[in-house]
């Protein structure tokens, strides 16, 4: 069984079949009603009365929608199978199906303190699914080739760093302890400002006060740019190896 495409007011399904072009307009419009009534909950003009209501009646408005689009997503779906027990498991058990039936019931629940935020993130999830899956699988095996690819030369720059960073925070306790015990007292308080000079974040909420100090400060953030210059070119290294093995494979 066929349906025309081109119907603007088609729920769509979960066959692969996209929602007509009317009816993506007024989901969109929910969507973005459901993101204002999240804004509006934590504005304190509307802790009132008359603020409670407003806000209850678009989010019930919007358990309705969401419930409806499921429902009318679901028998479309079923209807495609001629209304047999396996199309309607068929859509039942799709992902999609599966997540829209979540969305319906952190909405219709009372299980989440904070529903609105749940199912719109689950909405954003779903979308993100939709949209860039194929993309998604694609990173995951780059990521997986980079992490599994002569680990121990691609990372080296990063124990490399690892080691130094350690070395610099030792270094500017044995320097500084005696001048900011606060944040230099120990080894493990001087870790922070190690880190964050090491990776060259470079926050400065923490400086060194000695000559000393500043000196090696410098110094080894020169060290921290090279190592992380080091693995940056380690790890293009490793995906330009990936692409020319998976004939440039693109996102």
């Amino acid at each position: 069984m066929s349906y025309k495409q081109a119907d603007p007011w088609y729920f769509g399904d979960y066959t692969g079949s996209l929602p007509g072009n009317n009816y993506s307009l007024i989901l969109n419009g929910v969507i973005v009603l459901l993101l204002a009534q999240i804004a509006l909950s934590t504005e304190p003009l509307f802790d009132t009365d008359k603020g409670q209501v407003f806000l209850d009646a678009a989010l019930n408005f919007i358990e309705i929608f969401f419930i409806a689009d499921y429902v009318g997503k679901l028998a479309n779906t079923w209807s495609r199978y001629d209304y047999s027990w396996l199309g309607f498991s068929k859509g039942f058990f799709s992902k999609y199906g599966l997540i829209d039936l979540l969305i319906v019931l952190v909405l219709v629940t009372e299980y989440f303190p904070n529903d609105s935020f749940v199912a719109i993130g689950i909405y954003i999830f779903k979308s993100l699914l939709s949209t860039y899956f194929s993309s998604f699988q694609v990173v995951l095996k780059r990521i997986y080739f980079i992490l599994t690819d002569s680990p121990a030369y691609t990372f080296f720059p990063l124990v490399l760093l690892s080691i130094v960073t350690y070395l610099m925070a030792f270094s500017i306790y044995v320097i500084e302890r005696n001048n900011d015990a606060e944040h230099f007292g120990s080894i493990v308080r001087a870790f922070w400002f190690s880190i964050v000079t090491m990776t060259t974040i470079g926050y400065g909420d923490i400086t060194p006060t000695t000559s000393l100090g500043k000196i090696l400060a410098i110094s080894f953030g020169i060290i921290g740019i090279i190592c992380v210059a080091l693995l940056t070119a380690n790890i293009i290294e490793s995906n330009t190896k990936f692409n020319e093995l998976n004939g440039g494979a693109d996102l």
